[in-house]
C-alpha cells in the first residue's frame, strides 16, 4: 500500500432502510477494509424494524456518525444528506453505497489506487456483482467509447488500472470532495433512480475524470438481479418507473435547451415506455400499474424543477 493512499482521509456514507440484517453484514465489512475509514456515516431513512436501536448502540464510537431522517425520504435524499455531511465534516473523498451492499476486503484500497490514474479525479466506481458472481444488471457504469478497449494505467505501476467513465450509480463510488464542492451536491428530490446518474454526469460534464476499477468488487445483494427495464422488471417494482420516468425526463429536459424539442423528446419517451410495457408477459392489470407509472411520471416532469445546492 502506498504512502499516498494510507494518507488519504476518507468518510463513508450508507443509506439504509428497514434492511438491517444487511446493513449489520454492511457494517462488518467497512470495518474489515484493508484501507481504513476515518469515519462512517449511516443515514437511516426512518427505519422500523430495529436499524435505529441497533444504530444508537455505535453512539460511544467516534468512527461512527448516525443520522436519523425524520420520515423516509428516498435513498436521493439519503445520499445528498450523506455527502453533505460527511465532506462538512472534512475529508479528501467520499466513499457511498446502499445498505444491500457488502464491499469485498480491498475494495476501498483498490478504488483509492485508481486515484493515481489522473491529476483531476471526480470519481472512481468498483466492479458490481450480484450474489452468484455475475454482474450486477442494474450497477454498470457508462463507459467512455475509447476505453472500451483502453485500460487507463499508472505509469509507474501497470497493475493500478481503469477504464473511463462519464457516469455510475451509487453502489461503491468514491467522489472527490473537491468536486463536491465545485459541482454541488446531489439532487435530494429525485427520491430514487436517476440521481446517481444526474450527479457522476454532472461531475463529468466539469471537466473530471471518472474510471471503473474492476480490482475494487462490492457485492450488490438484491432479492434478484435485475436492472431498470421495464419490460423484464418485477410488477411489484412498477412504481418506481413513476421516478425513472419523471428523473429522466428531467435530465433530458436539462441537456435539450429548446422547449419545443424537449417536448417532442417527452413524447417519444413516453411512447417508448408503452411500446416496452405492451412487451411483458403480464395480465393488463398489471401492465396499467407500469402505464399509469410512467405516465404520472412524464406529466410531473414537465413543472419537475428541483435546485443544486452548494455546500458553504
Amino acid at each position: 500500500m502506498s504512502s499516498f493512499t494510507t494518507s488519504l482521509l476518507i468518510n463513508c456514507v450508507v443509506v439504509t432502510y428497514n434492511r438491517l440484517n444487511l446493513l449489520k453484514e454492511n457494517i462488518q465489512a467497512l470495518k474489515a477494509q484493508t484501507l481504513q475509514l476515518h469515519k462512517i456515516f449511516i443515514i437511516d431513512n426512518c427505519s422500523t424494524d430495529g436499524t435505529r436501536e441497533f444504530l444508537d448502540s455505535f453512539s460511544p464510537d467516534p468512527h461512527m456518525e448516525i443520522i436519523h431522517l425524520p420520515e423516509n425520504k428516498g435513498g436521493a435524499w439519503g445520499f445528498y444528506e450523506g455527502i453533505k455531511q460527511a465532506v462538512l465534516a472534512g475529508c479528501d473523498y467520499v466513499w457511498i453505497m446502499d445498505d444491500d451492499t457488502i464491499p469485498t476486503n480491498n475494495a476501498l484500497e483498490e478504488l483509492a489506487k485508481g486515484l493515481s490514474l489522473s491529476a483531476h479525479i471526480g470519481f472512481v466506481c468498483s466492479k458490481v456483482i450480484w450474489t452468484d458472481g455475475s454482474l450486477h444488471k442494474m450497477n454498470g457504469p457508462n463507459l467512455i467509447s475509447d476505453s472500451i478497449t483502453t485500460k487507463y494505467e499508472q505509469k509507474n505501476n501497470p497493475q493500478t488500472a481503469g477504464l473511463a467513465c462519464e457516469s455510475c450509480s451509487f453502489v461503491s463510488v468514491l467522489f472527490s470532495a473537491k468536486a463536491v464542492r465545485e459541482v454541488g451536491l446531489p439532487i435530494k428530490e429525485f427520491f430514487i433512480w436517476a440521481d446517481d446518474l444526474e450527479y457522476t454526469s454532472r461531475i463529468h460534464q466539469h471537466h473530471y475524470d471518472g474510471f471503473y476499477i474492476e480490482k475494487s468488487v462490492v457485492v450488490h445483494k438484491t432479492a434478484v438481479n435485475y436492472g431498470p427495464k421495464i419490460q423484464t422488471a418485477p410488477v411489484d417494482t412498477a412504481w418506481k418507473f413513476y421516478y425513472h420516468a419523471r428523473n429522466m425526463s428531467y435530465i433530458n429536459r436539462s441537456r435539450k435547451k429548446n422547449a419545443l424539442v424537449y417536448y417532442i423528446s417527452l413524447l417519444n419517451r413516453y411512447r417508448i415506455y408503452l411500446h416496452r410495457i405492451n412487451k411483458r408477459p403480464d395480465s393488463k392489470e398489471d401492465k396499467k400499474k407500469f402505464k399509469d407509472a410512467v405516465k404520472r411520471g412524464c406529466l410531473d416532469a414537465i413543472t419537475f424543477k428541483p435546485s443544486i445546492e452548494y455546500l458553504p
